[in-house]
């Protein structure tokens, strides 16, 4: 069961981008019967979620973790969860490579799992979804 976590930033929840990504998580949560939370995350949120979460798949799975060159801070983040585990993130960035939070829910969509790591999991659970 694939369930996908929104975490934003307090200071980004009303960027363009944010919403833009929100209007796709929608149109996921419609088609696809994911269930889609979105969380507005403080420093400490923020803290907690690279230590807790994105550290550990980023070293696991060899993608990095996208932050601001200004600040460090995250750009929101959508973390996919099988079941209770989180299994992986986007942004996911592997040298040049990059994809999205959009490109990512853009290619669930259209039945695709865009990912730069093993993806049989996640489209095996795509599968059960279609």
């Amino acid at each position: 069961m694939l369930r996908l976590y929104y975490f934003v930033p307090a200071g980004q929840a009303d960027s363009i981008r944010v919403k833009e990504v929100e209007v796709l998580l929608d149109k996921v949560k419609s088609a696809l019967k994911i269930d889609v939370n979105k969380v507005i995350i403080d420093k400490k949120g923020e803290l907690e979620l690279k230590s807790n979460i994105l550290w550990k798949i980023s070293v696991a799975k060899k993608i990095g973790i996208k932050k601001t060159r200004r600040t460090g801070s995250l750009y929101p983040q959508l973390v996919i969860y099988i079941y209770d585990k989180p299994v992986t993130f986007y942004p996911q960035l592997r040298g040049a490579k990059e994809i999205s939070v959009k490109d990512f829910l853009q290619g669930l969509l259209k039945g695709e799992i865009r990912c730069l790591h093993d993806k049989s999991r996640l489209e095996s659970e795509l599968k059960k979804l279609m």
